[in-house]
């Protein structure tokens, strides 16, 4: 579902200067010249349905999706967790640390022991329905359990975990919920998803990132505004035309637009079921891949980044 970041690059703060100042750019890290425009394709959500992972495995082997991250704490988790052990050599997939539970009629709660996250459980034993809820409710002990609990359940089914993101942005929330995401990729030795629109990242104190902490220059997604106006194809194909040199992500969501994820998304058009067909159809179609050609773009992962920044010397 929505995640946290929108359409505009997002320039370094100052903050974030004084915490990383890499003597290589990232792309000079991955092996390309300096300015290259690199970016992640990236497919939010896997794992919520069966309609979301067969077009999140679509967009992986038909598409120039080449990134995709998984709800442990989701009812179709076992099958795409499958997938993404049987294909761990080409495939890249993270997880997608969730704390929330949003659609109206499809629920679910936490990976770990409800008495070990009591912070984070509603009333009806499920997960909150919206941030400010968790935010309210949670405290950062309760959601590091709850992370660790997800990171070792997706590790026990054999998922080659290429990076961490935040659903709906939940686990950045408030500087505490950040330290404990940020403190897992750390642990785990993978990326997280980190841009400096990430309100929370100016109030870490002394809490400072390294050249390790993988920042990503420019995060996209379509949101209300854009799906009710101009379109999917129109807002993707602007981003790509305009795409700068840095390491940008454009957020997706992926679904097969059937009687399975109009329920799930009921009542919700905006990342609804018709919404992440919207995205399928774009992004396996053939104007993307002659966008990304004619923009000389390079498609590159996490896995990537994992190997040769975050575990590399």
């Amino acid at each position: 579902m929505k995640s946290y970041f929108y359409l505009l690059p997002i320039l370094f703060s100052a903050f974030i200067l004084n915490a990383q100042t890499p003597s290589h750019t990232i792309a000079e890290k991955l092996g390309y010249p300096a300015n290259s425009k690199l970016l992640i394709i990236h497919a939010d959500d896997a794992g919520v349905s069966h309609s979301e992972n067969i077009a999140t495995i679509k967009g992986l082997e038909e598409g120039v999706v080449n990134s995709a991250s998984i709800m442990v704490p989701c009812p179709w988790f076992p099958e795409i967790a499958a997938y993404a052990k049987k294909h761990a050599d080409s495939a890249d997939f993270g997880l997608h640390l969730t704390v929330t539970s949003e659609w109206k009629d499809y629920k679910w709660g936490p990976s770990a022991s409800k008495n070990e996250v009591k912070s984070l459980i509603d009333p009806n034993g499920y997960f909150y329905h919206l941030v400010d809820s968790v935010k309210m409710h949670g405290n950062a002990k309760d959601v590091e359990k709850e992370l660790d609990n997800q990171i070792q359940k997706a590790l026990s089914y054999g998922i080659d975990v290429t990076h961490f993101d935040a659903h709906m942005g939940a686990v950045m929330s408030t500087p505490e919920f950040l330290k404990a995401y940020i403190k897992k990729g750390r642990e785990y030795k993978v990326p997280v998803l980190l841009n400096s629109k990430i309100e929370a990242l100016s109030e870490l104190g002394d809490f400072e990132l390294t050249e390790k902490d993988v920042m990503v220059d420019s995060v996209y997604q379509a949101y209300p505004e854009v799906y009710t106006s101009k379109g999917m194809e129109i807002f993707y194909e602007e981003i790509l035309n305009d795409l700068q040199p840095g390491l940008s992500c454009i957020l997706i969501h992926l679904a097969v637009n059937n009687e399975e994820m109009m329920a799930v998304t009921k009542e919700h058009p905006m990342w609804g079921s018709q919404w992440r067909q919207d995205d399928l159809d774009f992004f396996t179609g053939e104007k993307v891949k002659k966008l990304i050609a004619d923009n000389n773009i390079i498609l590159v992962t996490w896995k990537e980044i994992r190997d040769k920044i975050v575990r590399g010397e």
